[in-house]
């Protein structure tokens, strides 16, 4: 369990196939429309269904997910999730994702969130950690620069390829604060 400066606690856990429900609602309601269209790169609204399976059914190995999850009155609420996916073609390179509910940002959970996903690609021999980012989305820019990631070229205009080369990362560089968005 980790407590946040605002004093709310979150625990954070893997994935698992029964959180189908969880992760829709944390995408449909836990996001607002400009967070989804940052995540996504799209004007989603909600998880199709194919989607939402595949985010819950993950293999712990090529396919890493965690939730952060927040005690409420109605049961358990996703405030947070972090995930990367291993390229096929490059089983040591893997694309990363990262989304904090809005009424949960500006509180660390993301960098948390993003050495925790950092710390279990590198056990399980991943090299690189990149995530395409919008240009737009400068909160996750500059998250990313403080955990040591690297702004690159991406194939796409609107896109900042943000990239940390795992072995080359000292352990403080990854325990950087990182400044409130």
């Amino acid at each position: 369990m980790w407590a946040l400066p605002d004093g709310r606690a979150v625990t954070v856990r893997a994935v698992e196939p029964q959180d189908l429900q969880l992760e829709s609602d944390f995408v449909a309601r836990g996001l607002t429309q400009q967070s989804r269209y940052q995540r996504f790169q799209t004007a989603l609204q909600e998880l199709p269904p194919g989607m939402a399976r595949y985010f819950t059914d993950i293999d712990f190995r090529q396919h890493v997910a965690l939730l952060a999850l927040a005690a409420t009155s109605d049961g358990p609420r996703q405030v947070g999730e972090v995930r990367y996916v291993c390229d096929g073609a490059l089983p040591d390179q893997a694309e990363f994702a990262l989304a904090v509910a809005d009424d949960w940002q500006g509180q660390g959970l993301g960098a948390r969130l993003l050495r925790q996903l950092v710390r279990i690609a590198r056990r399980h021999g991943v090299r690189t950690l990149y995530g395409d980012v919008l240009r737009t989305n400068e909160a996750m820019v500059a998250l990313a620069r403080a955990q040591g990631f690297m702004p690159q070229r991406a194939g796409d205009a609107r896109l900042t390829r943000m990239a940390l080369a795992l072995d080359a990362v000292t352990p403080a560089a990854a325990a950087r604060p990182v400044p409130a968005a």
